[in-house]
């Protein structure tokens, strides 16, 4: 019995990491049922704020719908955006991602006109973090918002920022 559980969910798995997308790009916009319209980056604003501190920077990162209509952004998994952090020599010091795991499984957002959503991540620094200035790179990954990303610098001292 839980052979066929254990075959069936990895069947289950296999399907929902197989299945394709919609191959349309975020400057596409196409009417939904609902109100709802696939997202044109201009209607969606990125911000990003970092907050360093002694061992560890905290990011904030909200995305307004600054359009007239409800947004929809659909998700391949249950990771909604990506932070990488380099250093001056382009090495990545911090992926957000690394280590791990995400559900694989179609979701879906709704932004409504005028509203936004809000994401906060806390890194740790390590020993191996040294003072001076880090580019960090956020981006959302949907396919609705193909090219949303937003760039910021930051500088850590011996005592943070």
């Amino acid at each position: 019995m839980a052979r066929s559980i254990v075959l069936f969910s990895m069947m289950i798995m296999f399907l929902f990491g197989c299945s394709g997308g919609n191959e349309n790009t975020a400057n596409t916009k196409i009417e939904e049922k609902d109100g709802e319209v696939k997202v044109e980056n201009s209607e969606l604003e990125l911000m990003v704020d970092v907050k360093v501190l002694s061992n560890q920077a905290e990011f904030i990162i909200t995305l307004i719908n600054n359009s007239s209509k409800t947004k929809k952004l659909e998700f391949s998994s249950s990771q909604k955006y990506e932070i990488i952090v380099t250093d001056q020599n382009n090495q990545v010091v911090y992926r957000y991602s690394e280590g791990k795991m995400f559900a694989q499984a179609l979701e879906s957002t709704l932004i409504k006109q005028d509203e936004s959503i809000k994401w906060e991540e806390i890194w740790e620094f390590d020993n191996g973090i040294k003072p001076g200035e880090y580019e960090v790179e956020v981006s959302i990954l949907s396919d609705d918002a193909e090219g949303l990303i937003k760039k910021k610098t930051i500088y850590v001292t011996e005592e943070g920022s």
